[in-house]
């Protein structure tokens, strides 16, 4: 892709392309992150590349355009990606049962809650289908919560913190055949949970493929759009690299470098989260949305084909399965194949487009995917923090008020 020093050849305005520095600059004087950084590609043309603020506030190092970043749940859409590839070579079918590839996940059970608080577990009524992993409405939770099947779910989670406690930590076939035992939240296809499901995905792309989860990424989406610095983990000679995460709490910001332990190990972890284990930079971040966006390719490589990406973006969820749980940011999107998809540009409060897509993690790392502006977009911090999504917004707000044609 080309760059531009002025952003003038992207249809960007120079002037207001500056409102992104200043937003950026303010949210880290503010206090609300430690550094911010984003990147604006529009029209094949690099727009925007900056970073502000500090990788780590008490050793002062400045946040450079190179640092690496737990990306967590932005892994879910290379999960799509990969299990789409699969997909595409005629592996499986959306509909079909996953027990027929985990033989754990036969005969599932649902956990229901009388209005007493009584729970019962009953047969479910249909079986967990790729599609049901893909969309989050299989009724497999995240461990915690007040749910019966979260607290179950819990104590897999913590079985399985214990057995690596004592260096004998599960690999991805055993985390997934585990977390089977966790009835079910609802009956497949009832309802929108956001949960474990892509995890699930990441086993039965290594099932499929017969390659470990990290194998694959690599052959499939990293080595083929240049991505040199994405990994379910970060070696040792790039740590000096890696962003430390911060939470922001009552007394400001506190580093939370037990993440860099649990997640941003020096070596291939044996559990690899399809669902959020992954480490990336802003730039190979944007060569994979630059795919997206360019329908399956970038360059001379294709990953998927057109027809396959306007499968994943579109909307396969009805609003009703949605509004239980839906989180309350993500107003006037829908979701596709574990991306949102902007389907209200009002009701969602923002100056975007109808069709942009694509997702974000829990440490505040985000990327948008706009055909209709034929633009990608990121924003990258390290927060702990439930302001994530508000800062995620006013990013947005920037970007497409930087618009000049």
């Amino acid at each position: 892709m080309k760059t531009a020093k002025t952003g003038k050849d992207s249809g960007l305005s120079p002037k207001r392309l500056k409102n992104i520095d200043d937003y950026l600059q303010r949210i880290v004087d503010q206090g609300k992150t430690a550094g911010a950084a984003g990147m604006i590609i529009r029209r094949d043309v690099q727009a925007y590349c900056a970073s502000f603020g500090m990788k780590d506030l008490k050793k002062k190092t400045p946040l450079k355009n190179d640092a690496i970043y737990q990306i967590w749940s932005m892994t879910k859409t290379f999960t799509v990606t990969a299990a789409m590839t699969l997909y595409e070579k005629g592996l499986f079918r959306l509909h079909q049962p996953i027990a027929d590839f985990l033989p754990a996940y036969k005969n599932m059970q649902v956990a229901e809650t009388d209005e007493r608080g009584f729970t019962r577990l009953v047969p479910a009524k249909r079986p967990v289908t790729f599609e049901h992993l893909f969309t989050m409405t299989s009724g497999i939770p995240y461990p915690g919560g007040d749910s019966f099947s979260g607290r179950k779910m819990d104590e897999i989670h913590k079985k399985s913190m214990r057995a690596a406690a004592k260096g004998k930590p599960w690999n991805t076939a055993k985390m997934i055949d585990e977390a089977a035992k966790t009835p079910l939240c609802f009956h497949p296809g009832d309802q929108w949970l956001y949960g474990f499901s892509h995890d699930i995905l990441g086993r039965l792309i290594e099932v499929l493929s017969g390659k470990t989860l990290g194998q694959y990424f690599a052959e499939t989406i990293f080595k083929p759009l240049g991505m040199k610095d994405t990994a379910f983990y970060v070696p040792r000679e790039k740590q000096i690299r890696l962003v430390t995460p911060y939470r922001l709490g009552s007394k400001g910001l506190v580093d939370q470098k037990e993440l860099h332990r649990d997640f941003s190990s020096t070596k291939p972890p044996v559990f690899e989260s399809g669902g959020g284990g992954l480490c990336s930079t802003m730039a190979d971040c944007a060569r994979f949305a630059q795919m997206l966006l360019n329908n399956g390719k970038l360059g001379n490589e294709r990953i998927l084909s057109r027809k396959t990406i306007e499968l994943i973006r579109t909307n396969h969820c009805d609003p009703g399965i949605l509004a239980p749980s839906f989180f309350s940011h993500m107003s006037g999107y829908g979701y596709g194949l574990g991306v949102r998809t902007m389907m209200d540009t009002a009701k969602a409060g923002l100056n975007g487009s109808a069709g942009e897509w694509a997702w974000d993690g829990y440490l505040g790392t985000y990327y948008l995917v706009d055909p209709a502006e034929e633009m990608t977009a990121l924003f990258f911090i390290q927060l702990v923090s439930d302001i994530n999504s508000d800062l995620q917004r006013g990013f947005v707000q920037t970007v497409y008020g930087a618009i000049d044609d």
